[in-house]
Formats: structure tokens, C-alpha cells, sequence
């Protein structure tokens, strides 16, 4: 939970902040009226992670209060229905994140989506590549009030070696020119490597065509920016460029889930396997493993599909939690999969743990005991659909021999 100090005089302003604000689960606001219970409140043992103030309050009619908020260290949106643009810049250049006028609703809107960006930004790492230490300063103390994790180098040469060591890195800021390999060479050397699809760059220079810029974004770069440029539009830049690749991963993961359980689809599943067949030389074991629920026809005719959903959801919660280091995902309607790396010793019981597990538990509103029927493939010799095809045949046993049961394991006690 991220505490955000509101300072604000006027009711209706205060309450709108709140409903807007407080609707994220992950802020809770410190409400102020005036400069005099903002004081209180920051002398308060709470860590803020940001702060909305008004310029004009009862007793800091002249924006007092940013002063001393920004002292705090704490990262300063001002809210305020006068704009003037020598203010605006004076209040921007001491250090405030953004100067938002109160002219609509979309307003507020700003506010919060600025908020939740900076609670992003807290688990967001950075890497600024500039040769220049007054360039890359800059940028880095830019980008720390923003509340992101910097890191920071000297050239295109070791932003690669950087990058390899952090591989979590999900932004690079990278100056032109620069010994060894400037920063064109850079995004097209990480454009050319898949693991860096996704990773964020954003090109800068002092130089002012816009050949420059059009150079970078050829060569795969998000966005450019010229220098020297306004604090402002450094971090809306930044912003935007975060929030549309966030936005692009989201439907990259979508495209990737069943939309019932939340569990990896069909496709995915089976690319995932395919990566873990390719490195199983190194692997001590893999096996793969079919799970389907017995009856569950029955279910939904007696029912309702309403509650067939509602079982296979929990069913799924389940066999998530219980094979999470693994690769969990539904194979269509009541089945599912199970593709795993770890030791044979440990899948076995841990197989078995989950056949105990769905045996004791009672699902949906209904409260209905059911069983499942499991069939394993151990240690494969072939491919990943060779292993499927073995691992549905013991399914198909399993369901045969009267269900309830996991084959091979049930026949080899037998």
C-alpha cells in the first residue's frame, strides 16, 4: 500500500481526489486542508510516495507548501486552477513532477494515472548510456525523483555487458554519440537479439535535424528526444513509452492465457514445452502430465454451465498452487496439462499430493466432491507431442480402469 498526501482546501476537490485515488487498491490518501495538517501529517511516521498539492491554500496563499513538500523528498504534482506559464516553469525547474490545471474532469484523471505511473516506476530499473557525466547525472536525477531504480554507463559497449547482467531492465535512455559503439549501433545491436522485443529505448542528442531522430526510430528506438529538453516532456515521453509497451505486454499476455482459469492456453503451453524439450540433454528429468475431471459432463447438465465454470476455475486455482514451479495450462474443456523439469522422485509425490488434494476438497458453491483421472509420461525418449500422445494414452487407461486413478503409478502398485 502507497501512501499519497492530498493537500487541498476546497471539499468538493478533496472528495473527488479521494474517490478517484482510493479507487486504485494500491493508495491510500492522507487528506489535507491546509499547509498547517500537511505539516502534521509528514511529521507522521508515513513514507509518501507522492503528493498532490493546490498553490493556494488558507495559510500558503502563495505555494508554500510545495517548498515543503519537496524538502520531504516527496515527488510533487501540483493541482491547481491557475495557470501561468512563468509559474509553471519556475515550479516545473525547482523540481515538481507536473503542474496540472484544474481547467476539466480529465484532470484528475491525469493526476491518477501519473500516481500509479510512479508506483510502476518503483519497480521499474532503468539504464542511462551517456559518456557525458553531466548528461547522464542529469538524466539519472530525473529519473530517480520519478522514482525509478537507475542504473547508468558510459557507452553502447557496456549498456550490452549491463543489460546481460540485468536482465529486469525495462528502459534504456542512450545519447548519440559515444566511444566504442554510439547509441544508433546500441538499439540495433539489441533489436537483433529477441529477449530485447519488449525493452524500452528511448534515443537522445543535442543534435537538431530530425534526421537524428528519424535514425533512431528506424533502427528500433521507442522514441527521441533532443537536447536539452524540458523536464516536462522528459517524463511524459518516458511515461508514454512505458505505458504502450506495458499496454502491447498485457495483449502479448492475453494472447498466451485461457480466459476461464488464467492458466497458459493450448498454444502456449505447447510452446513452453517445446522450450523445455530443447534444453532436456541438461535436464535431470521431464515428464509431462494429463488431468481431466471425471463426471464433469454430468456437472453441467445436472448443473448448469454456470457452475461447470465455477469447478473448473478452483480445479485450476488448484493445480496452479500445486505445481507452480512448473508449466501449468489448460489442453480444452476439462483437461488439463502439466509439463515439468523437476527430479522423478518429487513429481510422483507431488502428483499424488494433488490426487489427495481433489479428493478432500469440496468445489464450488455446491460443495461438490469429484475426483480426477491422471496420466503420466516420465522421462520422454521423443518430442514434446510424442510425450503428450503417451501421456493421453495412460489418461485414456486410467479413465478405463474404472477412473479416479493415475497411470502408470496406480498399475505399478497393482
Amino acid at each position: 500500500m502507497y501512501n499519497i498526501l492530498v493537500v487541498e482546501d476546497t471539499a468538493v476537490v478533496r472528495k473527488i481526489l479521494a474517490k478517484l485515488i482510493g479507487a486504485n487498491p494500491f493508495f491510500r490518501c492522507v487528506m489535507c486542508k491546509d499547509l498547517a495538517t500537511a505539516r502534521e501529517a509528514m511529521k507522521q511516521d508515513v513514507a509518501f510516495l507522492a503528493a498532490v498539492v493546490d498553490l493556494n491554500l488558507p495559510d500558503a496563499p502563495n505555494g508554500e507548501v510545495v517548498n515543503e513538500v519537496l524538502e520531504k523528498g516527496i515527488p510533487t504534482v501540483v493541482l491547481t486552477g491557475n495557470f501561468s506559464e512563468t509559474l509553471r516553469g519556475r515550479l516545473l525547474a525547482e523540481g515538481v513532477l507536473d503542474y496540472i490545471t484544474k481547467d476539466c474532469r480529465f484532470a484528475y484523471n491525469q493526476v491518477v494515472k501519473v500516481l500509479d505511473r510512479l508506483r510502476k516506476n518503483t519497480q521499474t530499473k532503468v539504464l542511462v548510456v551517456d559518456d557525458s557525466s553531466v548528461s547522464r547525472n542529469i538524466i539519472c536525477n530525473l529519473l530517480t525523483k520519478a522514482k525509478f531504480e537507475v542504473e547508468s554507463v558510459n557507452d553502447g559497449l557496456e549498456a550490452l555487458q549491463k543489460l546481460k547482467e540485468n536482465p529486469d531492465i525495462k528502459l534504456v535512455i542512450s545519447d548519440h554519440h559515444m566511444p566504442n559503439m554510439d547509441g544508433c549501433e546500441l538499439v540495433k545491436a539489441l533489436r537483433e537479439q529477441p529477449c530485447y522485443q519488449n525493452l524500452v529505448f528511448i534515443g537522445v542528442s543535442s543534435e537538431g535535424d530530425g534526421l537524428m531522430s528519424a535514425k533512431f526510430i528506424k533502427g528500433g528506438a521507442n522514441d527521441f528526444l533532443k537536447k536539452p529538453f524540458h523536464h516536462e516532456e522528459f517524463y511524459w515521453r518516458v511515461f508514454s513509452s512505458l505505458d504502450s509497451m506495458e499496454m502491447l505486454e498485457t495483449i502479448q499476455l492475453a494472447a498466451k492465457l485461457d480466459s476461464l482459469t488464467g492458466l497458459f492456453n493450448r498454444g502456449y503451453l505447447f510452446e513452453q514445452g517445446e522450450e523445455l524439450f530443447a534444453k532436456r540433454d541438461s535436464l535431470e528429468c521431464l515428464s509431462v502430465c494429463m488431468f481431466d475431471l471425471d463426471e464433469f459432463k454430468q456437472v453441467n447438465d445436472s448443473l448448469g454451465h454456470r457452475i461447470g465454470d465455477e469447478l473448473i476455475v478452483q480445479f485450476a486455482k488448484l493445480l496452479q498452487e500445486s505445481f507452480s514451479s512448473d508449466v501449468v495450462g489448460r489442453y480444452g474443456g476439462e483437461e488439463f496439462a502439466v509439463i515439468s523439469a523437476r527430479p522423478e522422485r518429487v513429481m510422483r509425490l507431488s502428483i499424488q499430493q494433488f490426487m489427495k488434494s481433489v479428493r478432500c476438497m469440496l468445489f464450488t458453491e455446491k460443495r461438490l466432491a469429484v475426483t480426477c483421472s491422471i496420466g503420466v509420461c516420465m522421462s520422454p525418449k521423443d518430442g514434446l507431442m510424442a510425450a503428450f500422445e503417451s501421456a493421453d494414452l495412460q489418461l485414456y487407461r486410467a479413465k478405463n480402469g474404472g477412473r479416479n486413478r493415475i497411470e502408470p503409478f496406480d498399475s505399478e502398485v497393482a
